[in-house]
């Protein structure tokens, strides 16, 4: 395992992966940090940054699909604005808009 991680080294981490992709973090503070700590504390146990919205196997290769972010976030992005978990929007999603459930996309 790679250290222990905090939530600034997460929120770090979702900075460029929102960056990379071009898209916008949920702006709402006590959902990004209830988020960044999911991911901190799912690191922190497995070594890698488990979706915090799914539950893990414990084992990365079985869990590939659902490391942040996870392999459904572009196409859940492109068809509802946003993430599984509401972490990621697309940049031109109204995030004053209700959010809209996501059919789960994992097998």
């Amino acid at each position: 395992m790679k250290g222990k991680k905090n939530v600034e080294d997460v929120n770090a981490y979702i900075k460029k992966i929102s960056d990379c992709n071009g898209w916008k973090v949920n702006f709402n503070k006590n959902i990004l940090l209830y988020l960044a700590e999911g991911l901190r504390d799912n690191f922190n146990r497995l070594g890698y940054y488990n979706c915090p919205c799914r539950d893990s196997q414990e084992d990365p290769k079985i869990d590939r699909d659902i490391i942040c972010p996870c392999r459904y976030a572009q196409a859940d992005i492109e068809e509802y604005g946003h993430c599984y978990c509401a972490l990621y929007f697309d940049s031109k999603y109204d995030q004053n808009l209700p959010l809209k459930m996501i059919p789960e996309r994992r097998p």
